[in-house]
């Protein structure tokens, strides 16, 4: 049993590999004086016996069948070789009937370019082992120029650009080079390709659009930012446009200013005394698009500085206030939707949404209509004699004034003097109500009959004279009076910027409309009859935004418009029965002459990802004396959601306030977009305000 166990020990020395696996777990071993190798030799006493001795047991083991790993005992050796014997008993001998199978020695792995790939290899298999450039993919170098690939010629290059070729030159995006070197072709080095856009002024992902999608509220790439400019200097620029503004303009360094040739004038309103309504029409198309059921017997029109229209009615005195969109209107039955004439229908009396309101001021009989410059409508009652101003969101009133005449018509200058066609003891009337106490002044006119009135360009007066067959001119620097003949029956009158008075010759089959050189006084006549038929006896007159004249002709129930140049007529377009109406119907003389002013309306906002609480609106603008500004609000989540919305304001006038305007302290103030209207006054029509910039200061939620 011994004999064995020495055998063993031979192997797993010399064999090494397998030295674990041979060894008893309990065996011990010690230096031998006479065998520096520290081995144990056969027939040698360790001076141990092994846990297989102490329990008499027998060790066996197989040799194995590689040759070149099993050695022979020595010759000196009593071992003897049993490499059939089973071993004895469980002293940490593996009990193994089967022979254990070793791996074979590992191949020779064939790395030709260095690079740890190869066949053999530990690493794997190299997929071009002539290129240390590549291991596992080779990319197609026969048929591009990749970086690591082959070249044949040192020192050569090549252009080149590893994104879309369509990209290149767009944005910051441009070629880059690629040199042979060392054999080899290098990395594409200056080329830059697309990344995700920062906020860096710059087109990082070559689309053509910088900063998309990155920019701060602000529009720029401060992330703190709380304030949003409009003009110039902001992130956009002032763009007025038909739809975005009237009468308003830009100077050469694009701020904004009043323009009196961008004023738009697109409707004129029609009083039909024959049943109680009023026609609104397209002054472009003439289609009718709305009739509204108003007060007994309507008779004057006169437009605000909204487009808004205020009706005086002689049966009762009433007056009325009609929206110019429906955005302004009021659900008053609360169903939704409002409900208003579309042109095609009248909605009953009391039932359209559109009239915001009907008010009795004071007085049996309303026979004249005019609006001052802070929009409030001043109302001339016959019966009373008296001037009634009304609070333009009530229709309360605020000032009364008494005059000496009768009042069939009223005009309000550019410095806010009210003139009064005093028909009941023919009277001009001159009130101002801009002093303290009202100053109130009359003058008795030559010839009398008064009708209709207007001021020129030059601010002087102008009444028609009905039975007269003239017109009176009032010129107020030497406070004369001249008059003119026309023939036939002047009635309302209308003056134009360009220097002329038209009136409406308003009897019997008369269908002819006067046109007065202002300073020569000379005469001419425009024809009512146009391809639709006739147009007899015009009563009321107005002029459009586009200058053309508009005669509204009592008795064929119509209204035509002439181009004042050619005379040529477009129309008569029908209205309801008998409209017999004066005063300033399409808002012309209050926009050239009373109040020259103008809107621009811009957005703030609209972001997908914000939410904000708007907080204050700065408007930065020059003002010269005469001239001030008023503005508007109004917020929604979608523009859609916006056109719904109703406008808070007018606030001002700026001067005397002073900005910002306070939101935070308005209702309402939460919405994604932020629209703003501002308004450019003048009194004297000489300056103009200069709006620089609209600022909106907003805190992010």
């Amino acid at each position: 049993m011994k004999k064995a166990m020495i055998s063993l020990t031979v192997w797993v020395v010399w064999g090494g590999l397998f030295f674990l696996a041979g060894c008893s777990s309990g065996a011990e071993t010690s230096s031998n004086p006479g065998n520096d190798t520290g081995l144990v030799m056969p027939g040698q006493d360790t001076g141990t016996r092994s846990s297989v001795d102490d329990a008499d047991e027998p060790d066996t083991a197989e040799p194995p069948e590689d040759e070149d790993i099993w050695v022979e005992p020595g010759p000196d050796s009593d071992a003897t070789i049993e490499p059939d014997a089973e071993p004895a008993g469980d002293a940490g001998i593996t009990d193994s009937t089967e022979e254990e199978e070793l791996p074979p020695p590992p191949k020779e792995c064939i790395d030709l370019d260095g690079d740890g790939y190869g066949d053999d290899c530990y690493l794997g298999n190299d997929c071009d082992d002539s290129n240390p450039n590549f291991t596992i993919y080779c990319p197609p170098c026969e048929t591009q120029t990749i970086e690591g690939c082959k070249c044949l010629q040192e020192g050569i290059t090549e252009m080149c650009y590893e994104s879309d070729p369509g990209s290149v030159g767009i944005g910051v995006c441009q070629l880059g080079q690629r040199n042979c070197q060392l054999g080899y072709w290098t990395a594409c080095i200056g080329q830059i390709t697309p990344i995700p856009e920062i906020c860096d002024d710059l087109d990082n992902d070559c689309d053509g659009q910088v900063d998309e999608g990155v920019l701060s509220p602000c529009g720029d790439c401060d992330p703190f930012c709380d304030t949003l400019e409009v003009g110039p200097e902001g992130a956009e620029p002032f763009e007025p446009t038909e739809d975005n503004s009237g009468g308003i303009g830009t100077n050469l360094d694009g701020h904004l200013i009043l323009d009196s040739s961008q004023i738009n004038l697109g409707f004129i309103w029609v009083a039909n005394s024959g049943e109680g309504t009023v026609s609104k029409l397209d002054t472009e198309t003439g289609e009718e698009l709305g009739r509204y059921n108003t007060c007994g017997s309507p008779s004057r029109t006169a437009v605000d500085l909204m487009g808004n229209v205020y009706v005086g009615c002689r049966s009762g005195g009433g007056v009325a206030k009609i929206a110019i969109d429906e955005a302004i209107c009021i659900d008053k039955n609360g169903n939704g939707v409002i409900d208003t004439s579309d042109g095609s229908w009248t909605m009953p009396s009391g039932q359209d949404e559109c009239v915001l309101y009907i008010v009795y001021p004071g007085g049996s009989c309303a026979r004249a209509l005019g609006v001052d410059s802070d929009n409030h409508a001043w109302v001339g009652m016959w019966n009373a004699k008296t001037l009634k101003r009304l609070e333009p969101d009530t229709g309360a009133v605020v000032a009364s004034v008494n005059i000496p005449a009768n009042p069939y018509g009223l005009v309000i200058d550019g410095n806010g003097v009210i003139w009064v066609s005093g028909r009941g003891g023919d009277k001009l009337v001159r009130v101002d109500p801009k002093v303290e106490p009202i100053q109130v002044s009359s003058w008795g006119v030559p010839g009398g009959n008064l009708y209709g009135i207007n001021v020129d360009a030059n601010g002087n007066v102008w009444m028609g004279q009905y039975s007269n067959g003239s017109v009176a001119k009032f010129t107020t620097a030497n406070q004369s009076f001249t008059n003119i003949s026309v023939g036939g029956c002047p009635r309302g009158m209308a003056g134009s910027v360009d220097g002329f008075m038209y009136t409406g010759l308003g009897c019997g089959g008369n269908h002819s409309v006067v046109k007065i050189d202002v300073n020569t006084h000379a005469v001419s006549s425009l024809d009512t009859n146009g391809p639709n038929g006739g147009g007899v006896q015009p009563i009321g007159v107005a002029l459009d935004s586009e200058g053309f004249v508009w005669a509204v002709n009592y008795q064929t129930s119509n209204a035509s418009k002439i181009d004042p140049v050619t005379g040529q007529v477009n129309g008569p377009y029908p209205v309801g029965a008998n409209p017999y109406t004066y005063s300033d119907m399409t808002g012309y003389a209050l926009h050239n002459f009373t109040a020259p002013q103008g809107h621009y309306t811009t957005d703030f906002g609209g972001w997908e990802e914000i939410r904000v609480k708007w907080e204050a609106l700065y408007v930065d603008a020059d003002m010269p004396e005469n001239s001030h500004l008023k503005l508007e609000v109004r917020t929604a989540e979608t523009y859609e959601e916006l056109e719904e919305v109703p406008w808070q304001g007018l606030f001002g006038p700026y001067p005397p306030e002073l900005f910002p305007l306070d939101l935070a302290a308005l209702p309402n103030m939460e919405g994604k977009i932020l629209q703003v209207k501002v308004w450019l006054f003048s009194a004297d029509k000489l300056s103009t305000p200069v709006v620089k910039a609209i600022k909106a200061k907003f805190a992010s939620e």
